[in-house]
């Protein structure tokens, strides 16, 4: 067979398999006290992307909304103008049935994934409540000095706490799908786990787990993680000082550098400043450079915030505040946020503070 045949005749097979492992799914139903709009099929691809699978207009509350899956997901249901949005355990090839609604009635049913994730969101629920009924009962006792009967409250509290547990770990273990990875990730992002942590939590997972959407996510999460962490080389950038001048990070020169991420709205890291202002007067002559990078929009509030606090090393702010890349570039969270580098830009130390800082600085300095 002639090369060039061959080659068309591979390019086809591709393609058919593509189509092949997409399938459409459909999601019909009801939203409730709206009575037109768009109805928007949302998953995440990456940490900063999110891709819209379909759409559809709806009328008299009534809708199909119809996308096309490679694999099972988790997706969000959102109407266009409306904050929030339903979340669903969609698999290629599945129809569901849905009412949308503000208020606890709502359902999306359908789908083998989204069923027995549903059935245990219940379990736990009604395990929560119960569990902060007993803690109540367990304060109002202690309060009223019946410690007996507080305590055993507090043994009935216990029991009930592990079993949610036990069923919890139960749940995730039989589930080496997007269902555990979900978990795992929702889990991360509300406690904002650093990299060790969330390392830990991604080692947790099944290998099914791993190959999701979700398990995707955490790793890319570790990896974004992992270049700002102790040793890696400080992602360099380039900001506006407050007279416009461009400042590159790696030109500016010092034995220990830091960075700190701040803003002039941040309560902790006003209160910072004058220990910051004190540790520069006493070392910078000894090789210490601080580099102030402002989470502000509004250019006005950063330099009497800069005057006021007496902030005489450099101060740098795209004044995009959280969508400035350089908060990206450093996997910043909340301010106040703070790096140090060595003379060649290696990060060696974060967060620390107060004389913590202070002891590191020295004992590099000195």
């Amino acid at each position: 067979m002639k090369r060039s045949v061959l080659l068309a005749l591979l390019a086809v097979c591709s393609t058919i398999s593509l189509v092949a492992q997409t399938h459409e799914i459909a999601i019909k139903g009801k939203i409730e006290g709206i009575e037109k709009g768009r109805l928007y099929l949302l998953a995440r691809s990456t940490e900063e992307r999110t891709d819209t699978l379909g759409y559809c207009d709806f009328k008299k509350g009534k809708f199909e909304l119809k996308g096309t899956l490679a694999e099972p997901m988790v997706v969000q249901l959102m109407v266009d103008g409306f904050s929030g949005g339903f979340t669903l355990f969609a698999e290629p090839g599945v129809t569901y049935k849905s009412y949308l609604s503000d208020n606890e009635s709502f359902y999306i049913k359908g789908g083998v994934l989204n069923e027995n994730y549903t059935a245990h969101m219940r379990l736990s629920d009604s395990l929560n409540m119960l569990i902060s009924a007993l803690e109540e009962r367990y304060d109002a006792m202690r309060k009223a000095k019946k410690f007996r009967s507080a305590s055993l409250v507090n043994d009935t509290l216990r029991r009930e706490r592990e079993k949610l547990r036990w069923l919890t770990n139960r749940f995730l273990d039989n589930n080496d799908n997007i269902i555990s990875a979900y978990t795992i990730y929702s889990n991360i992002v509300m406690r904002d786990a650093g990299l060790k942590e969330t390392r830990n939590l991604y080692a947790s997972l099944g290998v099914g787990a791993k190959k999701t959407q979700y398990g995707r996510l955490i790793k890319e999460r570790i990896e974004r993680l992992a270049k700002t962490d102790q040793g890696a080389k400080a992602p360099d950038f380039t900001l506006a000082d407050v007279n416009g001048n461009e400042v590159t990070m790696s030109s500016v020169k010092g034995r220990i550098k830091i960075i700190d991420f701040w803003a002039s709205w941040c309560g902790p890291c006003r209160l910072n400043n004058p220990a910051l202002r004190k540790l520069y007067d006493e070392y910078h002559n000894k090789g210490l450079e601080i580099i102030g990078v402002s989470l502000d929009t509004d250019k006005t509030s950063w330099q009497k915030a800069i005057e006021k606090d007496g902030l005489i090393w450099i101060n740098v702010s795209s004044l995009k505040g959280w969508k400035c890349e350089t908060i990206s570039l450093y996997s910043v969270s909340g301010v106040p946020s703070l790096f140090v580098l060595d003379e060649n830009n290696n990060i060696i130390a974060t967060g620390l503070r107060g004389d913590n800082l202070k002891t590191f600085v020295r004992e590099n300095l000195e």
